[in-house]
């Protein structure tokens, strides 16, 4: 389990959210479903707004090769 700041974690959520939509309006053809993404992306960072300092991320698999 990792804690992180939450204005870290929102920054770096608002960059790959950003990444995504210039993918998904660029080629919409191609990638059909980033729309999804997108949504579970605005879905996180409604969940950390407000007075939120840190985050923790808690991986819900593991890799059993590693």
């Amino acid at each position: 389990m990792t804690t992180i700041d939450a204005t870290t974690i929102r920054i770096a959520l608002i960059d790959y959210r950003t990444a995504l939509l210039q993918l998904f309006n660029g080629y919409p053809h191609v990638y059909t479903t980033l729309g999804d993404k997108i949504k579970q992306i605005d879905d996180a960072l409604l969940s950390i707004e407000g007075n939120i300092t840190t985050v923790q991320i808690i991986p819900n698999t593991c890799n059993p090769n590693r």
